[in-house]
């Protein structure tokens, strides 16, 4: 009598196994927020989502890891959040760019008591304390590029004044490529915007440039939604 054919297991588990791998290397451009529930502070201003061992808080996206405090414009800077940078490669899949961290100055944040992420937007992108940006690459980028992709998202923010963008993009033309963990550090000291990369720094005072810089990631269209959603609740959280 003709035996029953069996069906070939392989394809579906190859199918499965190839998918896995596509997931785990290009992932979904859709991440999941690092909420304040996900960073749990230890005390105001304490992040304990850290390495083992270390005292560093680990965006969760891209596995990159941020000090607590920073010292950046004469003052001890305390990380209120970050989030991740994606490159849309096709469709929903995309790359891990780099993480973003935000620094302010603990009493010149406290001062403004916000109780709401509104009140914290407003209250670090008009307020005048120190606050730092970082940025944490998670892949080799020239940076040329990447001064490109800020240039790209500061000058709708600055069109019709006085801001150096052509001095700003020739800062980052300057620049050696930025490696995987390279950083780059834009703190706002009053109307006055420093840049610090790995081979070189910058001094750009203009307060439009300032606002502009930190509206990239804390305005109404965000470049990184998340980390957005993990400053505002960790500012609010620190000036509780």
């Amino acid at each position: 009598r003709p035996s029953k054919m069996v069906k070939p297991l392989f394809v579906p588990v190859l199918l499965a196994a190839t998918l896995a791998v596509a997931s785990a290397s290009f992932p979904s451009s859709v991440a999941t927020p690092t909420t304040l529930q996900d960073l749990k502070f230890s005390r105001p201003g304490g992040l304990v989502n850290r390495l083992r061992g270390g005292a560093d808080f680990v965006e969760k996206v891209t596995g990159l890891s941020f000090k607590e405090t920073i010292s950046e414009g004469g003052k001890t800077l305390t990380l209120v959040g970050a989030g991740d940078r994606k490159k849309a490669i096709v469709g929903p899949i995309a790359v891990n760019v780099y993480a973003v961290g935000l620094y302010v100055d603990e009493a010149g944040a406290k001062a403004t008591a916000a109780t709401t992420p509104d009140a914290a937007q407003k209250a670090i992108l008009d307020g005048t304390f120190t606050k730092s940006l970082k940025i944490v690459m998670a892949r080799s980028v020239p940076s040329q590029k990447i001064g490109d992709a800020l240039a790209e998202q500061i000058e709708p923010r600055v069109k019709g004044t006085s801001a150096p963008m052509d001095s700003f993009k020739t800062f980052f033309g300057g620049m050696d490529k930025l490696d995987k963990n390279n950083e780059i550090v834009f703190t706002a000291n009053g109307d006055s915007l420093s840049v610090t990369g790995p081979s070189a720094s910058k001094d750009f005072a203009s307060k439009d440039l300032c606002h502009a810089m930190f509206d990239i990631y804390l305005g109404g269209t965000p470049v990184s939604p998340n980390g957005k959603k993990s400053m505002l609740d960790g500012f609010v959280k620190l000036c509780a």
